[in-house]
């Protein structure tokens, strides 16, 4: 059974937490308002998908979680544990990964390029245990509108403006609420 340790820092106005494996891998992260929420989420996930609570550390990657959250380049590699997740969600945030920076692209256009549902595609993106590292921010409706964005594990108001604050970092192009549809990106382009 494996041994997690968990980080939470605090900058500006979010909290950020970060699950962490005893090889270094990143098992899981969050960010939000929030602390108790953030630890509760992550002690959460730790005792659903390993069997028990976290230990209390203060770790790198919640640093590097921070320095990516204010759009700073990404500098250190980050090792992902992809033992707690399905092969689809797996799937996904492979795909996830690819997608550039100042870029987005659309649940459809994920799940046409793995053969999903949409649907499922979406509730994968919704459930990313790795927020930030794994860009779901990148993924919009084909309305191609900001949509929704889960923070601790829930929607909620303040996921929309946190979205949107992440995609004007990475200087993707929005007209109120309309992303420009020149920074569309396939993800038969990424492979």
């Amino acid at each position: 059974m494996e041994n997690v340790q968990l980080s939470i820092e605090r900058s500006e106005e979010m909290s950020f937490g970060c699950l962490v494996d005893q090889k270094e891998r990143l098992v899981a992260s969050s960010f939000g308002a929030n602390s108790q929420l953030v630890e509760r989420h992550l002690v959460e996930y730790s005792t659903k998908t390993i069997g028990k609570s976290p230990t209390r550390i203060n770790h790198w990657l919640t640093e590097e979680m921070i320095r990516r959250f204010e759009g700073a380049k990404n500098s250190k590699k980050v090792n992902l544990n992809r033992s707690f997740v399905s092969n689809h969600q797996a799937k996904v945030c492979s795909v996830l990964e690819k997608i550039p920076a100042g870029r987005v692209t659309t649940y459809g256009l994920i799940s046409n390029h793995i053969g999903s549902a949409p649907r499922a595609v979406g509730g994968a993106v919704g459930s990313n245990p790795w927020s930030i590292f794994v860009p779901c921010h990148r993924v919009v409706p084909r309305s191609l509108r900001i949509g929704n964005y889960s923070l601790c594990g829930t929607l909620g108001e303040s996921g929309s403006p946190t979205k949107f604050r992440l995609l004007v970092r990475e200087r993707v192009p929005i007209d109120k609420d309309r992303i420009d549809s020149a920074s569309l990106w396939k993800p038969s382009e990424g492979d």
